[in-house]
């Protein structure tokens, strides 16, 4: 297992040392490999050992698992190549840990931590309630849960209003949700009773047109993403186009009630479901 930063800092620390072999013949006898935060990667060359690093484990019939916080096509930081590779696997996505899942998670944590000290107790009803606070990524809930740790041992009558106070920082630091073109798409799509095919087709008709406009503009407004960037995922339209429908969209809106209660009401959809 490592992380990308980490991959990054082996290799550069390789070739300077000149160790490069060495280090690549080590990966070479692993069987599995987990790459973390994928989106990090930087550096031509480091990119360029990385993709080779996985053909030759992918041909040796070994395991490569990268994790990133975002689909293999929306890396805009990695070479083409790179992102190509990763397309030729299997992407899922993980959603953050249900309630069942984050409980589970603060039990084995502790179990783990009283193996070292077993006089060391944290209630259920402390464990519920930072379980069921702490909603965000594994990361958020196991800072917690440090925490935690940390103030049980000079404060073993902890509350749950003294909780609230010490978290407070990681409740209200949690992710915005990341709204994906994809997203966007297949909401608006289905808003309008259109296929996501014809929604990135060429075709004018009007029943069409509208959606693909309104997908376009909640495209810009919602997500980071450039005009020409928008106009690749909706079939390979140009910035230009894109920008004609944000425009128009922005006009409409402004005079005409009911699409403007539309927009709000994909909005919410798509925030709900992002």
């Amino acid at each position: 297992y490592l992380t990308a930063e980490y991959f990054m800092w082996r290799f550069a620390t390789a070739i300077r040392d000149n160790n490069a072999l060495t280090l690549k013949e080590q990966l070479r006898d692993i069987d599995l490999l987990i790459i973390d935060d994928m989106q990090f990667l930087q550096g031509k060359s480091i990119q360029h050992e990385f993709c080779h690093l996985i053909n030759m484990l992918l041909d040796s019939a070994k395991q490569v698992v990268v994790a990133a916080d975002r689909p293999p096509s929306e890396l805009e930081s990695l070479e083409p190549r790179v992102r190509s590779r990763l397309n030729g696997g299997v992407a899922l996505e993980m959603s953050a840990p249900d309630f069942a899942m984050r409980i589970g998670m603060l039990k084995l944590r502790l179990a783990t931590a009283k193996a070292d000290d077993a006089s060391l107790d944290i209630s259920e009803e402390i464990l519920n309630h930072v379980a069921r606070t702490v909603t965000g990524s594994g990361r958020e809930l196991e800072g917690a849960f440090n925490q935690l740790l940390f103030r049980q041992s000079f404060e073993p009558q902890i509350t749950i209003d003294r909780i609230d106070e010490i978290l407070g920082h990681i409740y209200r630091s949690g992710e915005p949700k990341r709204v994906r073109i994809e997203d966007i798409q297949r909401i608006v799509a289905r808003h309008y009773n259109v296929s996501k095919t014809e929604l990135l087709s060429n075709r004018r008709t009007r029943t069409i047109v509208k959606p693909r406009q309104v997908a376009m503009y909640l495209s810009k407004v919602m997500t980071p993403r450039s005009l020409p960037e928008i106009g690749r995922r909706f079939g390979g339209r140009d910035h230009t186009t894109v920008l004609h429908a944000v425009r128009k969209i922005e006009d409409l809106s402004g005079v005409d009630n009911t699409l403007a209660q539309e927009l709000e009401l994909l909005r919410r959809l798509i925030n709900d479901q992002a």
